[in-house]
């Protein structure tokens, strides 16, 4: 038996007869009634075959029967080709719950031709935002269809309904009548401004280089090129979820041996708080610095008693030099005055 949960969706598989998923269906009825006091009946709890497809956070689980053609080279260097016979577990973004859930948030209208619908929430927020925005919720619908096998379908999809969406807003806000021409003036991915039909003006691109004006990002995926293929990296075999180590490192946390193993730890290492260790830091850092500014000091000092020094001794070979020459001017006049 395998056990999935996201948020209030739990997928169940069972590896048996219908019998036993229809006890443990019961059980989980009254485990729910007994605990929560919540209500189940059948209808909320349905019991699909996976061959059918399984319903599950707007995928559909399936396992397909596949029948792929195997080549081998036979005896001789004769190459033979057979049908062989395998099945696949396909992962499936549903269309129609990707069409539902943009109903609800009043992006289109209609269900076998879907018609775009002007966001009109985003009517007095500039362009360059109204792009910004519309670019994370792509963002997020990428990852959220990163392992259906359609992927590049339905992100071009959303796309498509997003880039009609904001085209009506557009023509809409600044008056330019239709989708047609708001793509001729801010291009495909409405990264051109459309305020004051300047899409193509060369003033805007040098208010751009000059950091003078706000630059606008244009949509992403608008071709289905452009949209990254689906993910099918294996997990590793000891994978486990992040919320559900979350939930491990809990139970573990309501066991008495993790306690007490804690409780030595903390005796044996003690508890700083994040407080102390802040003040430790300034501290230790004060203390180097001053260690520092004595030593660049006392550094400074020598070098300015080496300067002393030598600026004495220059001054005494100067003086030195002085009195012989005044002494030798003194022997020339006594000599000359003896010859007189």
């Amino acid at each position: 038996m395998d056990y999935i949960r996201y948020g209030g969706h739990i997928l169940i598989g069972v590896r048996g007869p219908r019998a036993d998923a229809a006890t443990l269906r019961k059980q989980l009825i009254e485990f729910c009634d007994q605990k929560y006091m919540l209500k189940l009946d059948n209808e909320s709890l349905p019991i699909e075959h996976i061959t059918k497809g399984i319903m599950f956070l707007d995928h559909v689980l399936c396992r397909r029967v596949v029948y792929p053609t195997l080549r081998y080279t036979a005896t001789g260097g004769k190459i033979i080709s057979e049908k062989g016979v395998g099945t696949l577990l396909s992962v499936t973004a549903s269309l129609k719950q990707c069409i539902k859930q943009f109903r609800k948030l009043s992006f289109l209208k209609g269900d076998r031709d879907p018609d775009p619908q002007p966001c009109f929430r985003m009517f007095h927020a500039t362009q360059a935002h109204t792009n910004a925005q519309m670019n994370k919720f792509l963002s997020t619908m990428v990852e959220w269809y990163r392992y259906s096998d359609n992927r590049k379908k339905v992100v071009n999809f959303c796309s498509y309904i997003l880039r009609g969406s904001l085209a009506k807003l557009y023509a809409a806000k600044y008056k330019l009548r239709s989708r047609a021409k708001v793509y001729k003036i801010g291009s495909r991915n409405l990264s051109r401004p459309l305020k004051e039909k300047k899409g193509q003006s060369p003033e805007y691109h040098n208010l751009l280089r000059m950091g003078l004006v706000e630059s606008i990002d244009g949509l992403q995926y608008t071709r289905m090129s452009l949209v990254p293929e689906t993910d099918y990296t294996p997990f590793p075999s000891n994978w486990r979820p992040d919320h559900e180590k979350a939930l491990l490192e809990y139970i573990r946390l309501d066991d008495s041996k993790t306690l007490e193993e804690q409780r030595s730890c903390l005796r044996e290492q003690g508890l700083i708080s994040p407080q102390d260790y802040i003040s430790m830091l300034v501290w230790n850092y004060k203390r180097n610095a001053i260690i520092a500014e004595q030593l660049s000091v006392t550094e400074s000092s020598g070098n300015n008693l080496q300067r002393g020094r030598d600026f004495l001794l220059d001054s005494a070979h100067e003086n030195d030099d002085h009195k012989t020459r005044y002494e030798e001017d003194n022997e020339e006049r006594f000599h000359a005055a003896q010859m007189e």
